[in-house]
């Protein structure tokens, strides 16, 4: 009865049909585009920027300054480096070469470097003295070659910092500057100093004993 009385009012009063039409359309295109409704009202419709791109960072500019390097010398077929004791100590060289002197240098590292002519002998070497792990005790290694492995030809044949002998320990200190990386895509090295040299099994248990002193040099080997 009230809907046959509305139609009766709005059919006698067009403009009623108007007042009630128009509230009833605007609600409407507001739920079924909510977006357009949105803009209609003013609402904010500002678009998300992207994320901006990240400046480059030299990845090595934490390391610029002096570097002390250790190169541990050994074989599996030399009865001195095949030592327990030899073993452990090379395995304990870079833990305390870094609880030494991490204060005094940018960055420490222990080669690992295993004549044996045979690399698998040598990388199984090198792994023993590291409790089964390479890492656990270098940072790098260099194994095969015999005499000619390319450490051996560094420091014995072609600078004479070290001699050709075997187990023995070289520390070397070099200077990296790294702030010509992300401009030119270089890294700048200074030469290295023999800053210590123990060779053979007692040289090496006294060296470490002594807390791995920085000069101890034998006579011919690049001494500072």
């Amino acid at each position: 009865m009230r809907n046959r009385k509305l139609l009766r009012s709005v059919a006698r009063n067009p403009l009623a049909l108007s007042v009630l039409f128009v509230p009833t359309l605007v609600a409407h295109l507001a739920a079924s585009n909510p977006l357009e409704a949105m803009q209609a009202t003013g609402a904010d419709s500002t678009r998300a920027e992207g994320p901006i791109p990240d400046t480059p960072t030299n990845p090595f500019a934490g390391v610029d300054g002096a570097h002390l390097v250790a190169f541990v010398i050994g074989a599996s077929d030399c009865g001195w480096s095949s030592l327990p004791e030899i073993k452990t100590a090379f395995g304990s060289i870079r833990e305390r070469m870094r609880s030494a002197y991490g204060e005094k240098y940018a960055h420490i590292e222990v080669v690992g470097v295993a004549i044996d002519e045979d690399p698998e002998a040598g990388l199984t070497y090198l792994s023993d003295i590291g409790g089964g792990t390479v890492g656990t005790a270098f940072d790098q290694i260099a194994v095969g070659g015999s005499w000619l492995n390319e450490q051996v030809v560094r420091f014995a044949w072609r600078e004479g910092k070290a001699a050709a002998s075997t187990p023995q320990v070289v520390v070397v200190e070099r200077l990296v500057d790294t702030s010509s990386y992300l401009s030119k895509s270089t890294i700048k090295t200074g030469d290295d100093l023999v800053v210590a040299n123990a060779r053979g099994r007692n040289d090496i248990l006294r060296w470490l004993e002594q807390g791995l002193p920085l000069d101890v040099v034998p006579a011919g080997a690049g001494a500072r």
